[in-house]
């Protein structure tokens, strides 16, 4: 049996991280929300209250679609708008008690799934995939080129 390439080999590692955020994502009670409604409340939780240009950069996607999102979740009552303290053209967008509350409740229950998958596996198999996590994370704060 031939080897891989580096093109499969790079095609299944994407393919089996998208299946892990899938069912993590899946094991929460986030199903109602998108991704990037998701990923706005997850930046907001770990970094606090960000005008919603600073999160359309941080996402990587335009300012308006970030507007459509943030007014997403502050009719859903998740987000909520406050003045900036010395810039008063713009507003801050941050998590409600109930925005924290979900959050909290989303990651609870993703922690909980993946920690008993993870439970069942051979311990080295638990070495190498902590291993390899350090090294996807790596990857992913690589600077944009």
């Amino acid at each position: 049996m031939p080897a891989n390439t580096l093109e499969q080999d790079v095609n299944d590692l994407m393919h089996a991280v998208g299946l892990l955020v899938r069912r993590t994502r899946n094991e929460s009670y986030a199903g109602e929300l998108s991704m990037t409604e998701s990923m706005v409340m997850a930046r907001l939780a770990n970094d606090g209250p960000a005008t919603t240009a600073a999160l359309a950069r941080a996402e990587g996607i335009k300012p308006q679609s970030m507007g459509t999102t943030i007014t997403s979740l502050e009719d859903m009552g998740i987000v909520k708008r406050t003045p900036h303290a010395t810039d008063g053209r713009q507003m801050l967008i941050e998590l409600t008690l109930k925005g924290v509350r979900l959050r909290n409740k989303n990651r609870e229950a993703k922690q909980l799934w993946l920690s008993r998958a993870i439970a069942e596996l051979k311990p080295e198999e638990r070495n190498t995939l902590f291993k390899a996590a350090g090294i996807v994370k790596r990857l992913a704060e690589q600077p944009l080129k």
